[in-house]
């Protein structure tokens, strides 16, 4: 990624574009329960999903948001590996491995989504070679480059972030995953994480507004 972000977001105030690390992931593996073309809507610090239909376009028109947002999960996601994919974690929760493989799954369900544009699947790509390069433990530190964002996720904030998850919370998480995995159903039954994902957004808000 760039040291810069691209001009477009120059008008805009990057601190609604930073997000929970874990949230993303979780978010990704929702999409991998998605249809194709569900897309992401990101609103003060949280990332929303789009499923495909008459209103999405406009929605999107509305809310003046485009497939560049992807770009801003791209700290939050080496920031969730580093934290919850290093061998201590994954020695105590080693089923946090199989949430990771998810959110992948949710990766290429959306370089699906565009894959007639190579700039944003090239992007897709590299989230996915991250995720990889941690779940895989390699930890090829050289993989990751900061960019415009990166300074915007402090010590402090991480930290808050990391502590709103207690076990129990991604105990649940991870509960929902393996029902998903193994549930023909997925699809739909996919509206349970969602629903417990509304109420952890709202809390993880406000430590992200600040």
């Amino acid at each position: 990624m760039n040291e810069t972000l691209p001009d477009n977001n120059t008008q805009i105030n990057l601190k609604t574009f930073v997000l929970d690390p874990l949230s993303v992931i979780i978010k990704l593996a929702i999409i991998g329960n998605k249809p194709v073309g569900t897309k992401i809507l990101i609103i003060n610090n949280i990332i929303y999903l789009q499923e495909p239909g008459p209103f999405q376009a406009l929605c999107r028109v509305f809310f003046k948001t485009n497939k560049t947002d992807l770009q801003y999960m791209y700290n939050p996601i080496e920031i969730a590996c580093k934290q919850f994919l290093s061998k201590e974690f994954v020695k105590t929760t080693p089923r946090i491995k199989n949430l990771f493989v998810c959110a992948q799954n949710g990766i290429r369900r959306l370089i699906e989504t565009y894959k007639t544009n190579s700039i944003i699947c090239l992007t897709l790509n590299y989230f996915n070679v991250i995720i990889t390069n941690h779940v895989e433990q390699t930890y090829n530190e050289t993989i990751f480059n900061k960019d415009g964002m990166t300074s915007l996720y402090t010590k402090e904030l991480n930290e808050q972030l990391f502590n709103y998850w207690a076990q129990e919370k991604i105990k649940v998480v991870l509960d929902l995953i393996a029902f998903l995995t193994n549930d023909k159903s997925a699809a739909s039954n996919v509206k349970s994480l969602e629903n417990i994902m509304e109420t952890n957004d709202i809390e993880l808000f406000k430590i992200l507004d600040c």
